[in-house]
């Protein structure tokens, strides 16, 4: 019985998290008017997720990461021509699926996002 109870509530607040990441585009920017939009707020393991990125300034380079309760997954470094500019991002096929923080950062600044990956 108890263990019913706890599954239960577990499955509740699992649905209440995806269902708030779902319903919100959730951006943290660190570094004024830094975003990152990605074009779906969920991906499948091992596909492209495509994100646009505003006001990265002060860099030649930018930097993804992929972060979870599940594992760390480096996306890669890009070259990148200008403060604004969108990127196709590969997920790893090994990425469990969970709630994610896709983080891009460079020129000192950051902008960080939620996503989940099923």
């Amino acid at each position: 019985m108890y263990n019913n109870k706890m599954t239960r509530l577990i499955l509740f607040s699992l649905l209440a998290v995806l269902l708030t990441i779902s319903l919100t585009n959730v951006v943290w920017a660190h570094g004024e008017g830094t975003t990152i939009v990605p074009a779906s707020l969920t991906v499948k393991a091992g596909s492209e997720l495509q994100v646009t990125v505003n006001g990265l300034v002060g860099t030649k380079t930018a930097t993804f990461r992929l972060t979870g309760m599940f594992g760390k997954y480096d996306l890669g470094e890009y070259p990148i021509s200008g403060d604004d500019f969108t990127q196709l991002l590969r997920i790893p096929a090994d990425a469990q699926p969970g709630s994610y923080r896709l983080t891009v950062e460079g020129g000192g600044k950051s902008a960080k996002v939620v996503i989940t990956v099923n």
